[in-house]
């Protein structure tokens, strides 16, 4: 009888093990797809749903998420607790970061000689201080109306014939965007914030951008012929529509009643040619129609045969970085020297209280990473991120860039690109990273 006990115990307990194991497995085996955008108004942070489609297809997404988030309530201490290691990084990119004297008659030679294939600033260079400070207060010698994509842009040249980008300031700091995950304007805070981040994960491949004021009355001279005709005084200010894909007269932007000065984002343009490509992972901006990648579970296989290693790796990269400021608007990517350049992230920082898991597809379908990159997020844990963006943030002329909102919520997301990162070693060890 006791034999008999003990045996029907020892087989109790080994089902119940195999049942465990076999649920863990299968979290782990769907990380292999993904799940949409879903519009909400919540002021509590919440993570995104999959949209009425195919059931089979919905649960699939649904558990991935579910575990990437299960699996951040369980990460080991090290995740959780400040890198003591980040302090001196931290300092030395202050340091970079902070306004410098420059001299104008070589700091555009210096700052275009710096790309190399996708990096388009060198680490950890205080020269970095006087560019920043060259875009802030150069003079402006002309302004016209970019063509380049959907939104409103303005092209000011500086003297030395260096042509720069203006995104106008559409939003106050604490406005929320509902809608999907690529809804609303471009946020001129987001392009700032994304180059300082970027710094910050040595993820060099975003354009120098500082922000600026300028007025549109006093400039308004230096327009060209076509962008004057879209710059109307409305209520005794100036003001400005352009001329791009979805500017309209009815939709201007102006400058402030106070100040009397527009707000702005200055991205200095990155030299050399640029390719662009269609993203793999592009949405089709249809709720009722998927694309591939949110049905084809073994979608990365397909995407392996395509693109070299290092654009692969560079779009997984793209993926941490996109989820982190939240910009699922990726569509297309463009390329310096076959290598990936993170361009347009005005689309980031939205709602600081949604987590839209699916811009993490890349990286969990594929399941690949740079070790460097694995390092450098893990050197930022328990609260150095943020800490160090703050302080970076604080040194531009337009701060505060972001809300408490937002800086909280760049936390939780790195708890769950930890989370994924982990559920991929679980499956495939330390031969996802290269």
């Amino acid at each position: 009888m006791t034999k008999c006990s003990f045996y029907d115990l020892f087989i109790l307990l080994c089902l119940s093990l195999a049942i465990f194991c076999c649920l863990n497995v299968y979290f782990i085996s769907h990380l292999q797809s993904t799940t949409l955008r879903r519009d909400g108004n919540e002021s509590v942070h919440r993570t995104d749903t999959a949209r009425r489609t195919h059931p089979t297809l919905e649960t699939n997404a649904r558990l991935v998420h579910k575990a990437i988030i299960h699996k951040a309530t369980s990460l080991k201490p090290d995740f959780r607790n400040k890198n003591p290691k980040h302090a001196s990084i931290k300092q030395k990119l202050v340091g970079c970061f902070r306004p410098k004297s420059y001299n104008s008659s070589n700091i555009w030679k210096m700052v275009n000689s710096w790309a190399k294939a996708n990096e388009v600033f060198p680490a950890l260079d205080n020269r970095l201080g006087s560019v920043l400070e060259g875009l802030r207060t150069e003079p402006i010698i002309s302004i016209k109306s970019s063509r380049r994509g959907t939104q409103l842009k303005l092209v000011l040249e500086l003297p030395g014939s260096q042509y720069v980008l203006f995104k106008p300031n559409w939003y106050r700091r604490e406005e929320i965007i509902n809608g999907t995950v690529y809804s609303g304007k471009d946020r001129h805070n987001s392009e700032i914030v994304s180059f300082h981040l970027a710094a910050i994960l040595n993820l060099r491949f975003t354009p120098i951008v500082v922000g600026r004021r300028i007025s549109l009355r006093d400039h308004v001279e230096l327009a060209d012929d076509e962008l004057r005709r879209t710059m109307p005084v409305i209520e005794n200010r100036q003001c400005v529509f352009g001329t791009c894909h979805y500017c309209k007269r009815s939709e201007p932007v102006c400058d402030d009643v106070e100040t009397g000065r527009l707000e702005g984002a200055v991205l200095h343009t990155i030299p050399g040619k640029l390719v662009k490509y269609r993203s793999p992972w592009q949405r089709t901006y249809n709720s009722e129609v998927m694309a591939e990648w949110e049905k084809n579970n073994n979608y990365c296989s397909l995407v392996k045969q395509k693109l070299t290693l290092n654009v692969l790796l560079d779009l997984m990269d793209a993926s941490i970085f996109d989820f982190l400021i939240q910009n699922g608007d990726r569509h297309h990517y463009e390329t310096r020297e076959d290598r990936l350049l993170l361009l347009d992230n005005g689309k980031g920082f939205g709602n600081p209280f949604i987590d839209h898991m699916d811009i993490l597809a890349p990286l969990y379908q594929c399941c690949v990473l740079r070790r460097s990159t694995w390092n450098r997020l893990i050197l930022f844990s328990g609260g150095a991120l943020t800490e160090s963006l703050r302080t970076i943030d604080e040194l531009d002329a337009v701060h505060p860039l972001l809300t408490e909102d937002h800086y909280h919520a760049l936390e939780r997301r790195l708890l769950y690109v930890y989370s994924t990162v982990e559920l991929c070693k679980q499956k495939y060890g330390k031969k996802m990273f290269k």
